[in-house]
Formats: C-alpha cells, structure tokens, sequence
C-alpha cells in the first residue's frame, strides 16, 4: 500500500496564504498578479489531486483536527486526564479529554473573536471523545452552549469535556423525562468547557440517550464529530 504524503507543512503554507488574503491592502495591479500566480499554484495542485484512500481513516482531513486540512485550526487532541488507566486518578467510565489549539482570522464571527460555529463544532469534537472513550455508541445528542464572555483570536485556548455521567439535571424523580430537557430518564450527559487565558468563556452541555443510534437498534448513526 503506499504511504499517504505527509501534507501538513503544505497546508501550514496553505493557511498562511489565506491569512495573507484576508490582510491583503496591495493596490489592484499587484492583486492581479498575485491572482495569476494563486491560479498557476492551483492549477499544478488540482493536476495532482486524487481521491482520498478507503484507507486513510480520514483524520489527516478531519475539519476540527486535521492537520491536512487548511481550514482547520486545526486543534490538537491532548492525552486523557483521569479515567482508567489513565494520568491523574482512576474510574470506570473514562476521563477528560481536551483538545487545543488557536484560532485566527479565518475563524472570525464578531469583530476580534472567534465565529459561534467553529466553538461548537470544538465542542461536539470533545464532546464525541468522551463518549467513546467511555464506550458509547455514536448517536444523536443535544448539545446547549452558553457564551459567558467573548473568545478571542490569536490566543491559545483548551476544549475540555468530562467523562458522560446520569442526566441528573434533566431528570425528575418518578418522572419518564426531565423538566429541564425533556430528555427520558437514563440519559447521560457531558460537561464540556472552553478554557482562554485561566478563564472559562464559554460552557457546553450535551445530553443523549444511550443506544440511540446503535446499528443494533435499528436507529441511524448520528454522531457529528
């Protein structure tokens, strides 16, 4: 089988160019030329592209982590803490994991900060970790973000979610579903964080019903990470 190219430092280049877009004030006749020159470049890249292999399990591409894809961040998943086995304590039902990473201007939501969509798409990444290190299945979730102060970019920020634990919050005692979410009892759920600078700016709660979207209950695979 042959090896699939190692093409992180192209995309590094690749994400520098759009930067270089986005802060670009040249007057138009060196625009033009730079616009020959990206469509040269092109032309030479499409003349090389071929299809993913059914072999690449598609991390290098993934949107959130891939270091082959040039309009990830991209974040970097980080060792689990806690868990069994695991640094820093034991337990059943996995640890935290985290990913981190820092986002720039291609990113950007409200001025100097990062886009409301590509924080919850770290969560869900972070979120989905969780999950199936403590051995669920991928399925559906309902994942509840409350935006606590503004994240900014171009400084270093950590995605953390903790093992899934009982929906305690949504559930009510004698009750088939919790007032809060509406979700049957049996659900679980997953705290997750955005950590920038020692603070907290954003929170994130996703809540599931375990075996919904297992293969062996007929429900479909939903899971988005």
């Amino acid at each position: 089988m042959t090896r699939a190219p190692d093409l992180s430092g192209l995309s590094d280049r690749i994400r520098a160019l759009v930067l270089a877009v986005v802060a670009h004030e040249a007057d138009a006749a060196t625009t033009d030329e730079l616009a020959d020159a990206a469509e040269e470049l092109a032309s030479v890249m499409e003349a090389a592209a071929a299809e993913p292999s059914p072999d690449d399990p598609g991390t290098r591409l993934h949107p959130i982590t891939g270091s082959a894809n040039a309009f990830a961040a991209p974040l970097v998943d980080e060792q689990v803490f806690g868990g069994e086995g695991a640094p820093g304590g034991e337990g059943a039902s996995g640890g935290t994991v985290a990913a981190s990473g820092t986002f720039t201007v291609t990113h950007e939501g409200p001025p100097g900060c990062v886009h409301g969509g590509a924080i919850a798409a770290g969560f869900e990444h972070v979120v989905e970790r969780a999950e199936t290190l403590a051995g669920l299945e991928p399925g559906p979730r309902t994942v509840t973000i409350h935006y606590r102060r503004p994240t900014l970019l171009g400084i270093p920020l950590r995605f953390e979610a903790d093992p899934p634990a009982p929906d305690t919050y949504g559930s009510a005692a004698g009750s088939a579903t919790g007032p809060a979410t509406g979700m049957p009892t049996g659900a679980v759920s997953v705290s997750a964080r955005l950590v920038q600078d020692g603070e907290v700016t954003c929170e994130a709660r996703a809540v599931r019903v375990p075996g919904t979207g297992n293969p062996s209950d007929g429900n479909p695979s939903n899971g988005s990470g």
